[in-house]
């Protein structure tokens, strides 16, 4: 457990996590229940690089290479 003491006045109501989304720019951002949004955080160039890559792509389970919702290409195994 992480207790974090900050100045400032007391919440008044427990916060949650509302929504988490990537951005245009595969920043990850959160937005907080009391309408609080989190500065993004270049995760998806994170993930990539972690398996070697530089950016995260979307593929159907035909193969196809997506973006915004359309075909673009195809995947080969190698």
């Amino acid at each position: 457990m992480v207790v974090e003491i900050a100045p400032g006045n007391a919440a008044t109501a427990p916060l949650s996590i509302s929504s988490v989304s990537f951005d245009g720019t595969g920043n990850l951002t959160v937005t907080l229940s009391d309408g609080t949004v989190l500065e993004p955080v270049p995760c998806a160039q994170k993930i990539a690089g972690a398996f070697g890559g530089v950016a995260l792509v979307v593929v159907d389970a035909a193969g196809n290479l997506l973006a915004n919702g359309k075909p673009v290409g195809m995947v080969a195994a190698s």
